[in-house]
């Protein structure tokens, strides 16, 4: 392969693992977090209905094209819900990589502390009852529409994630209970909160669940190529030098 058809398969392949727009998906376990359908209400406000579709028990078949996809897995679902992420954190991971969006959450109320991926652990059990919108939380946009920065309930949050990402919500104590980072080219966010019907105030709860759903499907990402393109392209840059000081010896 000469030095242009390298450089020119290594373009086409930062341009293709971006993610094509698709679909919006919403996926819990076997029953809805919490015994209510409040994110259902909240993917409507944020998607329209039926612009969005429903999945009960954890499938990696959510990511199938999709542009954004919500998981919760909250209640008794944290058991389920912490398996699926450990058995495929592959797909998971190079969905994100690729360009996709994804909000993964869990309030717990059985089982233990699990790791997320992407380097981020869910901590429980971390009950918040009075959480705080962070300064970086009002500038991505959570309070868009004058919401309050303050909420409180019992419990907003059940577990709180830490690892190498921004913190957008805080408990009392500082920690996180809704936060997010760039993966590749896509976007994730992790949270540990419980359904809407258990914060106050109120209207402005549901709205900031819906301002964190947009938040993730339309966060822009800065164009960082993945590790296997960046040695793509290293090769490539290798090749090109040999080639030139194979010349320069003719």
């Amino acid at each position: 392969m000469n030095i242009i058809m390298l450089i020119a398969s290594v373009v086409v392949l930062l341009s293709s693992s971006a993610a094509q727009a698709g679909t919006i998906n919403y996926g819990t376990g076997s029953t809805d977090p919490w015994g209510n359908t409040t994110n259902n209400q909240a993917m409507n406000s944020a998607f329209g209905a039926g612009n969005w579709n429903l999945s009960h028990g954890f499938s990696t078949t959510v990511f199938n094209g999709a542009e954004f996809v919500f998981l919760d897995g909250s209640d008794s679902n944290a058991i389920e819900f912490a398996s699926f992420l450990t058995d495929n954190g592959a797909v998971i991971a190079n969905y994100v990589a690729g360009g996709g969006r994804l909000f993964l959450n869990a309030a717990p109320n059985l089982g233990g502390s699990f790791d997320m991926g992407f380097g981020v652990r869910l901590n429980y059990r971390g009950f918040s009852d009075n959480v705080t919108v962070t300064a970086a939380g009002v500038a991505a946009g959570l309070t868009t529409g004058n919401l309050a920065t303050s909420y409180s309930g019992y419990s907003f949050g059940h577990a709180t994630v830490s690892g190498d990402i921004s913190n957008l919500i805080k408990t009392e104590d500082g920690s996180t209970v809704f936060g997010a980072m760039q993966f590749g080219k896509g976007f994730v966010a992790f949270g540990g909160e419980t359904t809407t019907n258990f914060h106050s105030p109120s209207p402005d709860a549901a709205a900031l669940r819906v301002n964190e759903l947009l938040y993730v499907a339309n966060a822009e990402t800065k164009d960082v190529p993945e590790p296997a393109s960046l040695a793509l392209i290293g090769m490539g840059l290798l090749a090109a030098g040999a080639a030139r000081r194979k010349a320069a010896r003719k």
